[in-house]
Parts: structure tokens; sequence; C-alpha cells
């Protein structure tokens, strides 16, 4: 009995396999699908369906996304990491976030006040006003600003620069120059041949429409003059300076002032018959020859309403109309005119005044 019911459990156990094979292949599972290319799709949609979020995946296609752009200032605030370290980090360049940081600090500064370390400053043309802050030296000022201090110095007629002032107004040059204050009577033309600045340039900086019409006590930047050249002007905002060179050398036989019940407007200077006068400063004659009391008279106009007199000459070289340098011999000492010796009568004229030789001559 036993050895005629093995074969056919055998069989029976062979049908039910085939049975179970054929159910499973109709209802194929794509979990086993491992090697087919949907697998992961499939699978992923399958997860997503079980948790309710049908079409859910549309978030990974990153063509979709809405980025809005921030600066690296934002980022930075957010994360509380300063804004170079980023830039350090992803070996960003300053020139690739220099447009979104401006428009950050442009926004950020709005309704923020002035700040306790900007510059205040007002636009007048080539001329800046700035206002000294508590704490600020003339180094901070001319460095802030990219000048020196010796045009701040110089364009505010500082004497000691240790003691400016908080709230001080100082003019700031925006151009390289000097700053000049149109005296009376002059033109622009003299400012120009003064300097050695074309007047078209002068005309150009300071925005002038109608250079005929400049009036006095107005402030004008001189484009590239220098501090040199302006050594040698004997003019600065309306004042005569120490910039006179002495005619000659000799003993002060009389001096600027009251004499004998009259008013000496020159400087006597005792030396013999013959000597050299040399030019005080470049300029152009404007007389040589016989002058009354004042014998042989030589007269250079310097131009500003400058002019200096040479009198009581023996022999005169100069001739009217003539340029002259300053230290050029003009002419030859003398004992001509009203004289009690031979002697220099030297006179140096501001618009027409009489002013102390000595005060100016360096």
């Amino acid at each position: 009995m036993v050895g005629r019911y093995r074969y056919p459990r055998t069989l029976v156990i062979a049908i039910l396999m085939f049975v179970l094979c054929v159910t499973i292949s109709s209802k194929p599972d794509n979990r086993f699908f491992i090697g087919g290319g949907d697998w992961e799709d499939n699978t992923l949609q399958m997860a997503l369906n079980e948790v309710g979020l049908e079409g859910a995946n549309d978030i990974f296609k990153t063509e979709e996304l809405q980025i809005e752009p921030r600066s690296l200032s934002t980022i930075a605030a957010e994360v509380s990491v300063e804004h170079e370290k980023i830039e350090d980090s992803n070996e960003l360049s300053t020139a690739e976030t220099t447009e979104s940081s401006l428009v950050n600090e442009a926004e950020d500064s709005k309704g923020s006040g002035s700040g306790e370390n900007k510059k205040e400053e007002k636009d007048q043309g080539p001329i800046l006003i700035h206002r000294v802050q508590r704490g600020e030296t003339l180094w901070d000022i001319a460095r802030s600003y990219g000048v020196t201090i010796e045009s701040i110095i110089s364009a505010n007629n500082i004497v000691n620069q240790n003691r400016i002032q908080v709230g001080q107004e100082l003019k700031i040059l925006s151009v390289k120059g000097v700053l000049h204050e149109v005296a009376v009577g002059e033109s622009l033309w003299e400012i120009s041949e003064r300097y050695g600045v074309s007047l078209k340039e002068i005309v150009k900086v300071n925005e002038i429409t109608n250079p005929s019409t400049i009036q006095p006590k107005t402030q004008i930047v001189i484009p590239g003059a220098t501090q040199v050249k302006l050594r040698d002007a004997l003019v600065v905002n309306g004042q005569l300076q120490r910039a006179f060179s002495w005619p000659l050398q000799g003993r002060i036989s009389s001096p600027f002032g009251p004499r004998w019940g009259r008013m000496h407007k020159g400087l006597d200077i005792a030396v013999p018959i013959g000597t050299q006068v040399k030019a005080a400063a470049d300029g152009k004659v404007k007389f040589s020859g016989w002058n009354g009391s004042y014998g042989n008279l030589v007269i250079i106009d310097h131009g500003n309403g400058v002019e200096t007199r040479y009198a009581h000459l023996d022999r005169l070289v100069a001739q009217v109309g003539q340029k002259v340098s300053r230290g050029q011999v003009v002419a030859y000492s003398g004992n001509t005119g009203v004289s009690t010796g031979p002697h220099l009568h030297f006179e140096i004229r501001l618009n027409g005044e009489a002013y102390d030789p000595q005060k100016y001559l360096r």
C-alpha cells in the first residue's frame, strides 16, 4: 500500500506548485521588478498614494521652483554670519555681490537717520562743505574725501590744524587745485594768468556761464594749481601775501609810516648809485620814465590790483608793456627827484592803497 500511493502524492504536489506559479505570474507585483526602469517611479507614487499625497511628486520638478533673489548681506544677517565668510567659503568675488549688497544697504538705510560716522556735507559745485563731527581730525576728514590735509588747510586758511571745532564748516575741493576768492576789479583772465591755468578750464570746472560778470568775493576752484604756485600768489582771498622779493639789499633808511608830518608811503633802502634794482614779482611794466618828486620811476603791474613802484632811479632798463619776471633787473638806483641821498624808494600798492612793504617781503 505504501508503495502504491507514493507516486500519486508526488504528482499532486507538482500539479499544485504549477497552479500556484501560474496564479502568481498572472498578477505580477511591481515590487519584484527590481530590474525594471519604472520601479522607482511606481514605488514612489505608491508610497505617496498611501499617505494621501497624490500628485505631490510635482514638487520635485526643479524647473518650477521660484527662488527669491536675496543679497549676501541679507542671508548673512539671517544666519548671524559675516558675509565675507560666505564669500570666502563659496569662492565668490566682491564684484559678484556688489550690486545686490548695495541695493540691500540702500534699503536698510531708509529711515535710519544720518548715522554717527556718516559725513555731513553740502554740494556747491566743485566745493563741498563738510561739518566737523565730534572726534574728527583733519586727517580723518582728508582721508574720507581722498584729499590732502594741505588742501583743506589752504582752502580754509587754517592756522592751527589741531584746533578745529565741532560744527565748524570746512570747504573741501572736489577737484585737485586751490581755492581762490575773486578780488575787487579782478578778472578771470588775470586769475588764469596768475596761476598758469587756462581760462577755459577755470570756466568749465566752476560751471561759469558768463566769465565777464564774475563778482568780487566769489570763491572759485583753480584746477591743477598747486601749493607751489600759490606760494607766489601776491593776493589770496583779497589779502596781500608775504610773497614779494626784495628789490635789492641794503640798509633801511626810512620805514613806511608817518614822517615829518605826512605819510611816507614806501620803504627807503640806502644803496650806492648804480645798484641793480630787480622786480619784486612777475608782472608787466606799466610806467617807465620821469614822474615829478619820484624822479625816474618804474611801475610794475602784477595783476589783481597789485603794483610795485621803484623811485629815484638813475638809469631805466624796463620799457612800458614789457613783461618781467621776479628778480629781473628793471633799473639802477640813483638820487633823482626829491631825494636826500642815494637810495631806492619802494612801494607796494593794492587797488591804489599803499601798504607797508616790510610785512610782505620775504
